[in-house]
């Protein structure tokens, strides 16, 4: 019974679709038949307006002449800028380019061509480039700068571009002179003029290299000296002012430098390479100074107030330049004290003191992050070495550190060390430190301190990894709820 029903139904369905073809194909057959009687209808009446319009003669616009082609300028206005001495071409390209027509060119309000004709006598850098309109200046000067007009002269619509020519001329120091030649005693004062010339007008920068100082080329800015125009004034100036000076003219066109040296005379001025030495008894030490002065000055030594005869067994003085060195051996422990470099010239006299110690001594004391850095020279046998180190306040108090020693003695009697201070359970914050040493004779001096910046240890952190599997979403599709509505019909009719 079930089978027949299922027939039955299916039978319904073929004769439904059926049905729907046939009207379907009925409805396409009298679109087109209406199609074909409305093409006819609009060939009549295209036919019709046809006849008509021959009949009235046709289109009265063939009756009127064709209008005048006007010329056109196809090349567009551009800025040129050069170097004064090159050459620039300026390009007007016109249409139609055999038309005969007129084109002028102009500079500002003064007309340089007219066609082929020259309207300027005095300009001989200026012409036309053969078989073209384009305009060429040949070694352009600064005067040849302004604005070029190409025109098309046409009674009915005159046309025209413009271009710009910007000549420039690098920067060129004419003149870098200093007061007195540059040679001055001290507490003069001292004038520098640096002329420049060149388009666009150049700016001036100063710079100098001290003569005594160290590092290499410093600016030189309101704090130096005064500042006028093409000029730098600087009033008593000393000896540290002694030194090469500089003149930088720069512009867009390009750069110039001028230097020149600056001497200041007057008394000399001693330096020391080390302020303490460390020796022991029967070892030979070198105490250097160095004394740079115009006129060049006499050095001489002194003990403890007393001069060094040169002529002594027990010193030996060389020189070299500017620098002088005293070569001590000492026999006994009285031969230890201070020692004097002093150098003198017409102009007066100056000296610095050098300490020949057994005692150790401290240089190069500095901080690298939250470590401490030194260097300890010590003849001796070294015995301590202590850090001490307090907070950055006033309430601050010193806590000692005692740092390891040297396990090997470095033959020339020079310790490089490395202390670090971020194991030493100190809170963040800043902190004074400083060092000193002891070896067989006594305790050095302290050190000068320095600034320490502990910052709290950051405690790692532990990351958990996270798996993400993929999924799969289960979609009922189209095709999945056909085939299961094909399989219950299957089934059914079994």
């Amino acid at each position: 019974m079930e089978l027949r029903r299922l027939s039955i139904c299916i039978a319904f369905f073929i004769l439904a679709v059926i049905s729907q073809c046939s009207e379907a194909r009925h409805s396409l057959q009298r679109r087109a038949s209406d199609y074909e009687v409305s093409d006819e209808m609009l060939n009549d009446e295209s036919n019709d307006y046809g006849t008509q319009n021959d009949a009235d003669g046709g289109n009265d616009a063939d009756d009127e002449d064709t209008p005048e082609v006007e010329g056109k300028i196809l090349t567009k206005g551009e800025s040129y800028r050069l170097l004064i001495g090159n050459s620039v071409r300026l390009e007007c390209r016109v249409s139609p380019a055999d038309a005969g027509l007129v084109v002028s060119w102009s500079k500002e309000q003064k007309r340089l061509f007219l066609g082929n004709l020259p309207q300027d006598s005095e300009n001989k850098r200026a012409s036309l480039v053969h078989n073209s309109n384009d305009l060429l200046i040949k070694d352009v000067q600064i005067n040849d700068t302004g604005r070029y007009t190409c025109m098309i002269m046409q009674a009915s619509n005159p046309v025209s571009i413009t271009h710009v020519v910007i000549v420039e001329e690098p920067p060129r120091i004419t003149n870098f002179a200093a007061t007195a030649n540059g040679n001055l005693r001290e507490g003069n004062d001292l004038l520098l003029t640096c002329d420049v010339t060149g388009t666009p007008k150049p700016s001036i920068i100063w710079s100098r290299q001290r003569k005594y100082g160290l590092g290499g080329t410093e600016p030189l800015g309101e704090a130096n000296g005064v500042f006028t125009g093409h000029t730098f004034f600087m009033k008593n100036i000393t000896k540290e002012d002694a030194g090469i000076y500089y003149c930088y003219a720069i512009s867009d066109a390009g750069n110039a430098t001028a230097m020149l040296t600056v001497n200041v005379i007057g008394k000399p001025r001693v330096h020391v390479h080390h302020p303490i030495v460390n020796t022991d008894i029967n070892v030979e030490a070198q105490l250097q100074c160095a004394a740079h002065e115009e006129p060049a000055p006499h050095i001489r030594w002194y003990k403890d107030g007393q001069l060094i005869e040169d002529s002594s067994f027990q010193y030996t003085i060389s020189a070299n330049g500017s620098q002088s060195t005293l070569s001590v051996i000492p026999r006994r422990d009285e031969d230890f004290g201070t020692f004097t470099c002093e150098a003198i010239n017409p102009h007066g006299k100056h000296n610095k003191s050098i300490d020949l110690v057994q005692s150790p001594v401290i240089e190069n004391f500095d901080v690298e992050g939250p470590k401490l850095t030194w260097t300890v020279h010590s003849h001796q046998p070294l015995e301590e070495i202590e850090v001490q180190v307090k907070s950055n306040d006033e309430n601050g108090e010193w806590k000692t550190f005692q740092v390891p020693l040297p396990e090997v003695k470095d033959p020339t009697h020079e310790y490089e060390l490395i202390y670090p201070l971020s194991d030493k359970s100190l809170e963040s914050g800043s902190y004074l430190a400083t060092v000193r040493a002891k070896n067989s004779k006594s305790w050095s001096y302290h050190s000068e301190p320095v600034v320490v910046q502990l910052e709290s240890q950051a405690q790692p952190i532990q990351t958990a990894s996270v798996f993400r599997s993929d999924g799969y979403s289960l979609r009922p599709t189209t095709f999945a709820v056909l085939s299961t509505t094909f399989m219950y019909v299957l089934v059914r009719m079994l």
